[in-house]
Formats: C-alpha cells, sequence, structure tokens
C-alpha cells in the first residue's frame, strides 16, 4: 500500500502515530500491507493482539485451540468472563474486531505442529510466538528459519521476562540461544510457577513493539540480543546473542521432531520389571503403549482427565471421569477397573478384554509425568499427546 492509499479515516484513526517523526504515513502503509502470525491467545498473546489490532497491522492470524477458562483472566486481559468455556480465538476476534474492524482477522483452532508448520506460515511477513512451551517455541524458530521469515519470540517466568527477534537471515535464532532443548516438564510453566498478569503486558507489549519495528524499519529490532526484564526492580538488561559458529542450518522439520514432542516422556526410565521385560526400543512394554494420540485411543478406553478443578470447569472430553493429578498420585486405588468401569452385558459376546486407562491433561505434560510414574508401579495407564488441546484440534471435536 502506497502512502497515497491511506484512506481519510486511516489518517484520523492512526494520525497519533504518524505524526511521529521517522515514522510517518510510509510506515503506516507498510503496517497495513502487512500479515502477522500470532501463535497463542493466553497472556502473550492478549496484549500482543490487541496492539497489532489497534496498530493497524492488515492481517492478522491466530492459531490457538485453548478455550477461556476462570483461571485466565488474572493476565488474559483481551477475554472477558462471558467468555468462558468458548475458544480463545473467537473470544480474542470479538475484541479485536472491536478496537478495529477495517483489519482482517483469521483464526486458526489448531496445535502448531510439525506437519502443519509450514503451510501455516507461508506467506507471512513475521511470526510472533505467543506460546508457553519449549516444544512450540522451538518449532515456531525453525520453521522461520526454513522460510527465511523473521520471529520475534518471548517467555516469562515468574516474576522475569525475556524478549528477542530472531531472524536465520540476519543473524542468530533460538538455537543460538539455547542450544539443547530443555526436557519435557523440566521448566515449570504458569500453571505451576504462577504468573502476575502485568508482566505477560510487559512483556507481551515489548513483542508488539518488535514486531512493528521490523515490518516498518524503525528504531533497532532485537536482533542478535535478548532483552531480559526483571518486574520486581523494573530493570531491563540486553544480552548479545551470536550465531554458534559451524551449527548446521534447519532446513528439514522432519531432523527435528523429536524437539517438538513437548509431550513424551519415552526417555523416563523406570526400574519395574513389568516395564523392562519389552523390548529396549519398542517403546511398548507390558503395560501397553507409554503414550498416544487421540486417533489411537480406544473406543472403550477409560479417559481420565488429570488438570485441576478450574480447569476441567470450562470443559471436558465426554464420558471422561475427572481425578486431578495430585490426588490420583497420593491414590493411585481412584483409578477405576475393569469390574468398576460400565461394561455393557451381552450374553454372546467374547469375553471382555481389559479397558485401557488413557490420561490426559492440558497439553500432554502432566499426564505423561503421571503415567510414567504410575507405569513405574507396575499401573496400565497411557497418556494422550496433546491433551484436552489436541482434542480442541480435532476438527470436530465434540466438546461437553
Amino acid at each position: 500500500m502506497s502512502t497515497s492509499r491511506l484512506s481519510p479515516a486511516d489518517r484520523t484513526r492512526y494520525a497519533r502515530q504518524i505524526r511521529l517523526s521517522g515514522f510517518g504515513e510510509s510506515a503506516q502503509a507498510a503496517l497495513l500491507d502487512s500479515h502477522v502470525l500470532v501463535i497463542g491467545a493466553g497472556g502473550l498473546g492478549a496484549p500482543i493482539l490487541s496492539y497489532l489490532a489497534a496498530v493497524g497491522i492488515g492481517t492478522i492470524t491466530v492459531i490457538d485451540p485453548d478455550v477461556v477458562e476462570l483461571s485466565n483472566l488474572h493476565r488474559q486481559v483481551i477475554h472477558t468472563e462471558a467468555a468462558i468455556g468458548t475458544r480463545k480465538i473467537d473470544s480474542a476476534r470479538q475484541r479485536m474486531n472491536g478496537i478495529n474492524s477495517s483489519i482482517e482477522v483469521r483464526m486458526i483452532p489448531q496445535l502448531l505442529t510439525p506437519d502443519n508448520a509450514l503451510e501455516l506460515f507461508e506467506g507471512v511477513d513475521i511470526v510472533v510466538d505467543g506460546s508457553d512451551n519449549f516444544a512450540t517455541r522451538y518449532l515456531a524458530n525453525d520453521a522461520c528459519e526454513i522460510l527465511g521469515i523473521p520471529l520475534v519470540w518471548g517467555t516469562i517466568l515468574g516474576f522475569d521476562g525475556q524478549v528477542a527477534v530472531f531472524d536465520a537471515e540476519r543473524g542468530a535464532t533460538l538455537r543460538d540461544l539455547y542450544p539443547e532443548v530443555p526436557a519435557p516438564g523440566s521448566v515449570p510453566d504458569c500453571s505451576v510457577a504462577g504468573v502476575l498478569g502485568p508482566l505477560c503486558g510487559s512483556i507481551g507489549s515489548a513483542m508488539a513493539m518488535e514486531a512493528i519495528k521490523v515490518l516498518t524499519g524503525i528504531g533497532t529490532p532485537l536482533v542478535n540480543s535478548v532483552a531480559i526484564h526483571s518486574s520486581l526492580d523494573t530493570s531491563w538488561e540486553t544480552v548479545p546473542v551470536r550465531p554458534i559458529p559451524g551449527r548446521p542450518p534447519v532446513t528439514d522439520l522432519g531432523q527435528h521432531r523429536g524437539d517438538y514432542a513437548q509431550h513424551t516422556f519415552d526417555s523416563l526410565k523406570t526400574d519395574d520389571t513389568a516395564e523392562r521385560t519389552a523390548g529396549p526400543t519398542t517403546g511398548e512394554s507390558l503395560l501397553g503403549p507409554a503414550t498416544v494420540t487421540w486417533a489411537d485411543v480406544e473406543a472403550d478406553s477409560i479417559l481420565v482427565d488429570i488438570r485441576d478443578d478450574d480447569e476441567v470447569a470450562s470443559g471436558m472430553v465426554p464420558s471422561a471421569i475427572h481425578i486431578p493429578m495430585d490426588e490420583l498420585l497420593a491414590d493411585p486405588s481412584r483409578l477405576p477397573t475393569p469390574d468398576t468401569a460400565d461394561t455393557p452385558a451381552s450374553s454372546d459376546a467374547a469375553p471382555a478384554r481389559p479397558h485401557g486407562i488413557a490420561l490426559y491433561c492440558r497439553s500432554g505434560v502432566r499426564s505423561a509425568k503421571t503415567a510414567a510414574q504410575l507405569r513405574s508401579h507396575g499401573i496400565a495407564v497411557t497418556s494422550v499427546n496433546g491433551g484436552y488441546l489436541a482434542y480442541l484440534s480435532q476438527p470436530t471435536p465434540e466438546q461437553s
């Protein structure tokens, strides 16, 4: 869009930023011509999406399969109490359209996976990663490197946060900042460590600003550096990041698929005889598979939702039973058995085989860890990869 194509309404709406020295109508036109993809409509996504909509990004695509929960509202300020139980993308779209009805907002209610990342990223000008797990962060980083797209990255933990711009064509990426992918569950997320809403606002707003700088060419984006913020002493420190000499470029997501499997705890070893009697490389044992996908869950499996009470209040998989993780680990006898399960009677049917027990949580991390602990005691359970988010990502999930 040339500056001459700014409409009178554009000049009125964006007047205060157009007047900025060094910004002007050319920068505004660049924003209106831009397509930004944002991963997540949660704590970081809320300020990112609000400000990118307000500033006049022409097209914004949002990826998030999750639903709004009461425990989200203290930090995910794009959502309201009325949105509890609805998809975050629907709530976010309503808010963004209310801020700026002149932009195009596209919503994708899916998890980002190695199978869809390159297709979803194709044609966008920049990706802003507001996800809450390392698997998605590395996947977004690698897909952007393959496609030559800049990535605005941010993370929060406790009272601190970090922001960076990764651009393989100009320098460092996430793999240069953190060469080793943290083991699943080794770094606590917000549900475990906690988080204050204003910190999400600080880091998310900084990420939105970095995207604006990259798209318009103003200022100095955080390329080859990471900004570290401590909210308790209000400090910002910028640390240089350099490409690792000789690091092979990422050219194929398939080469790093293991890095994106945040929900798999196959590496956890146990001393239980039942686990060790199976072949060491099969990933299976006498207890059955350690993890399954939703497509692999048997129709007669017993589903156990191990999320906390506030999480299940916004919805569960139909027919699932609820046993919070801490309570289940404290008393595994609460798990149903084939004798206690409601099995349809049939006089001429073959003897019923034991029901499988499949655990799921929000994203698969807690259920995989719980399943590993229970299996170490010979309890035959499996974990559903991707958890409730993967369930919601299915084309037509039946939600309760």
